[in-house]
């Protein structure tokens, strides 16, 4: 369907139309012309027989000119019969008015054209019938068939030949583009067009493409590398506050002060939980983490991590299910897959309260699925980035980094990371390949 509405495939359609259009209009006019012409030449080959005859005034003479004429002249070309006193001369039976054809009247050998214009004259005395052969009208036809057969055919066949490959040269540069943007409003951005030609415009604009998309990835690099920096930098001094907050504790303090005290110490873990997952985000985005790759039991994890949340679920007043289908082993870092199995489900805890909770694996593909409000299909991508809240206020509990960590461990192990409708409710599927 998409090529069905490409731009080259179009215009090549369009010239094609344009260009067989005006061969068959040019040929049409030029058949009519040359078609006109002959007739009109048969035409004054008859009247010059009749003419010629008409101008002998004596009937003996007129007679033998007529038998001359009927000797003399080539039956496919040229039939004439004239009466005259009882007395006749021909090289034809007697035909009708018109133009008639051999399968019309039967014509006796050698009369072989394939049809004649007939006309009759009364010369007084004497009557004339004379048929001028129409062959040259026959052989024009074959010849514009000819020409549409060996000339028009092939010269189609050869430009819609052209036409093809060049529709599908640039399409696939056009697809190679397209392509190379929706992967990069995916969130890959490595991803090249690569274009090796650089003489066309498509391959400029390829290139153009690709010096934007090193740019973007350098631009988004470098954030995330300050992003790290921040988190690495500040981690330790928030660490040393919360040690320092923690010894505080032990001192004998006032009502107030131990809530205040108590509010600040769960701030600064949740500050230090923050910078901890961005932290580990930035090192599987780099990489880290792929040298505790095994194989994994999935449907066995899945069940560890089913029991460990059975309680939190119970106590959030929702159930948690788990459906295992001809289940397959992945390659990966067991504590990873863990802690996104578990993202996922305290994921699901903290927005869709008392809803059911929906664990499933079928072959390498892994689903949770809850019953909350779900997410619209326009903002899901946006979730999963560091920091996201779909929640301007960002009143509720979370710090964003949930459905980010769990992309992270995702694009580690080669897989892919869907989001859905789980009508209602949010669903999402991480599909393994390894």
């Amino acid at each position: 369907m998409s090529r069905m509405r490409s731009t080259p495939l179009k215009l090549s359609v369009v010239l094609i139309a344009v260009f067989t259009g005006f061969m068959t209009v040019g040929l049409a006019v030029a058949y009519a012309l040359m078609h006109e012409t002959l007739s009109a030449d048969i035409d004054l080959r008859a009247d010059q027989v009749i003419a010629e005859l008409a101008a002998i005034p004596e009937e003996d003479e007129r007679l033998e000119r007529a038998g001359e004429i009927a000797s003399a002249a080539d039956p496919r070309a040229l039939l004439i019969r004239f009466t005259l006193d009882g007395n006749t001369v021909a090289n034809s039976p007697d035909l009708p008015d018109g133009v008639i054809h051999e399968d019309e009247v039967p014509l006796p050998e050698p009369t072989i054209a394939d049809s004649y214009l007939v006309r009759h004259a009364d010369l007084v005395p004497g009557v004339l019938m004379v048929g001028i052969g129409r062959d040259s009208l026959s052989e024009l036809v074959e010849t514009f068939v000819s020409i549409l057969g060996f000339v028009l055919l092939p010269a189609l066949t050869l430009t819609s030949a052209i036409g093809i490959v060049v529709v599908r040269r640039t399409t696939a540069r056009v697809e190679a583009i397209r392509g190379t943007l929706h992967r990069l409003s995916e969130g890959e951005l490595g991803a090249r067009v690569c274009a090796p030609h650089s003489d066309t415009d498509l391959g400029d604009i390829g290139r153009d493409l690709d010096r934007m998309a090193e740019a973007q990835e350098a631009a988004t690099g470098a954030l995330r590398q300050i992003g790290a920096d921040i988190a690495h930098d500040l981690r330790t001094p928030i660490q040393r506050v919360a040690v320092r907050l923690e010894r505080l504790g032990d001192a004998d303090l006032p009502g107030a002060a131990r809530d205040l005290l108590d509010r600040a110490q769960t701030e600064t873990a949740q500050i230090i939980a923050t910078f901890q997952s961005l932290l580990q985000i930035a090192q599987l985005e780099g990489g880290q983490g792929r040298d505790g790759f095994g194989p994994v039991d999935l449907a066995a994890l899945m069940h560890d991590m089913t029991e460990i949340y059975e309680t939190s679920a119970e106590d959030a007043g929702t159930t948690l299910t788990l459906t295992i289908d001809d289940p397959l082993p992945v390659t990966g870092d067991r504590h990873l897959l863990s802690r996104l199995i578990a993202n996922l489900i305290e994921n699901a805890l903290r927005h869709a309260p008392g809803t059911p909770i929906r664990l499933s694996l079928a072959g390498k593909v892994l689903t949770v699925a809850d019953g909350g409000p779900g997410i619209p299909e326009g903002k899901r991508g946006i979730v999963l980035r560091r920091l996201a809240r779909l929640e301007a206020s960002r009143s509720t509990p979370g710090s964003g980094l949930g459905l980010a960590m769990v992309k992270a461990i995702a694009d580690l192990h080669g897989a892919d990371l869907t989001l859905g409708d789980a009508a209602p409710g949010l669903t999402v599927r991480v599909s393994f390949h390894a």
